[in-house]
């Protein structure tokens, strides 16, 4: 019943936006009465949530698999590079960051959002380990937060001085101001 119901939440947000969307169009969209839905997510922030943290899965599964054989100054080029291409790519993603990144930056007030970053710190930061980061942990750790945030902003607004929607650009500047963090 969850997945159902998640894939009907991105189905509805994809379309409608984060704003937009209401529990009721989730409950049509998924097949089931208002009452369900309500059981099984209290509020549409929860619902969000939910629905974010599955994508933000599949993303970093995504970035695992290209960091896969990289020594980590390569495999945080790449994936900085491959991560940005993907919230344009990632339709939820995409629509999101290009018309409400707000959403991702506050979905349920603050500890929401701090939880997400944590836990993509996390995964970013288990990533670079198994790609031969071998720098102490508390460091790999600040890099890396400091890293995604960094990230986070050029996937609000990817173009200024330089155009980070240019996968050559994006791959440039990981090469030249990111990599050289990480040991």
């Amino acid at each position: 019943m969850s997945v159902l119901i998640l894939d009907a939440a991105q189905q509805v947000f994809e379309t409608y936006g984060a704003r937009r969307a209401n529990l009721e169009d989730v409950a049509r969209a998924a097949g089931i009465s208002k009452s369900t839905l309500y059981r099984a997510y209290k509020t549409k922030d929860e619902l969000l949530n939910a629905v974010l943290a599955r994508e933000l899965l599949d993303f970093f599964t995504q970035l695992d698999e290209v960091a896969s054989g990289l020594p980590p100054r390569e495999a945080i080029v790449e994936c900085f590079t491959r991560g940005l291409a993907l919230t344009r790519e990632i339709p939820l993603l995409a629509r999101l960051f290009e018309a409400e990144p707000e959403t991702i930056a506050s979905s349920d007030a603050d500890r929401s959002h701090n939880a997400l970053l944590l836990h993509s710190t996390e995964q970013a930061t288990r990533t670079l380990r198994r790609a031969g980061a071998t720098m102490p942990d508390d460091e790999l750790v600040v890099v890396t937060e400091l890293m995604l945030r960094l990230a986070y902003t050029y996937m609000i607004s990817p173009i200024g001085h330089l155009d980070m929607s240019d996968d050559q650009v994006a791959r440039e500047f990981a090469r030249t101001y990111l990599a050289p963090l990480v040991y």
